[in-house]
């Protein structure tokens, strides 16, 4: 195992094992879950077990024992002889350096030992997020998966929505498949009623007056539920609501014609790009008051 401390190394109090594992962590974070070494496995098993006396011990770590289980398990291929050896290995060395340090000091040792690994779970997990997150689909836009992780990650399924809104400023072709669209619909349910009081008005008005997903009853009934009651508070007929939410799509389309902004993936990523001329990749900006928001066009 990479940089593991064993019982037949001298190490003089538990400090020194943290370090070594600390160290053991940042060459793991380095390759990522799947590609991990067998030789982890007894590292990747200790974290777990850590992380489980850590909870169990009131600690509020963000991360449960059950990820490095799970992270275990795809190393080892859950593999039940590779699983009973890490057990035997991590126990015979507990049990030496409780004796050795004595059991405050082991324990304040599990404690820094889970924090460390909590500390890699965070790390991982923003990572992958990231490498999701930059991610195109052939329209050169961001694909369903790194849209689906932004809503997962940050919690804000309604910015999701305003994206799509203004990249899809009169909805999708309704003979084609549109993952986006898909998506959505999802979005949609996931929030329900009072998730959706949240969202803007612009992408309420536009998802309830276009099409936006090929079948999805509830999300259908749940935004246009939320779109009558806008109406309402606004004392706008339907055929009022109707006009508004078509100009502001005439007037996010004509924007999108105009748009000299960032490159889109810069949303997943951060880290702006301007496309070379007619390179066909799709470019968005931001636009604020009554029709405004993030709208998009093709180079």
């Amino acid at each position: 195992m990479i940089g593991r401390a064993t019982p037949h190394v001298c190490a003089p109090a538990a400090i020194a094992g943290a370090i070594v594992l600390g160290t053991s962590l940042a060459v793991l974070l380095s390759a990522a879950p799947a590609r991990a070494s067998t030789d982890d496995a007894e590292l990747i098993y200790e974290c777990g077990l850590a992380m489980e006396f850590a909870s169990k011990k009131g600690a509020n770590l963000p991360v449960s024992a059950n990820r490095a289980m799970s992270h275990f398990g795809e190393v080892t291929g859950n593999d039940p002889k590779l699983r009973k050896q890490a057990d035997q290995a991590i126990r015979a060395i507990w049990d030496e350096q409780k004796k050795r340090d004595g059991r405050k000091a082991f324990n304040r040792y599990l404690l820094s030992v889970a924090q460390d690994c909590s500390d890699f779970y965070v790390e991982l997990a923003e990572r992958e997020a990231a490498e999701v997150e930059g991610q195109l689909n052939s329209r050169g836009t961001l694909s369903a998966a790194a849209l689906r992780s932004y809503a997962t990650r940050t919690g804000d399924s309604g910015e999701v929505a305003n994206y799509l809104v203004y990249y899809y400023p009169y909805g999708k072709d309704l003979f084609q498949p549109n993952d986006d669209g898909d998506l959505l619909g999802q979005l949609i349910v996931e929030a329900g009623a009072a998730g959706l009081r949240r969202w803007s008005e612009e992408a309420i008005y536009a998802i309830a007056n276009r099409h936006y997903w090929q079948y999805n009853p509830p999300a259908t009934r749940l935004v246009f539920a939320e779109y009558q009651r806008r109406s309402r508070m606004k004392r706008q007929t339907e055929a009022e609501a109707q006009r508004w939410a078509q100009r502001a799509a005439d007037d996010r389309a004509e924007q999108a014609r105009r748009a000299n902004a960032p490159y889109v993936g810069s949303l997943g990523t951060g880290k702006p790009y301007t496309p070379k001329p007619g390179s066909g990749v799709v470019v968005c900006t931001t636009y604020k008051g009554t029709g405004g928001g993030r709208v998009c066009k093709e180079e």
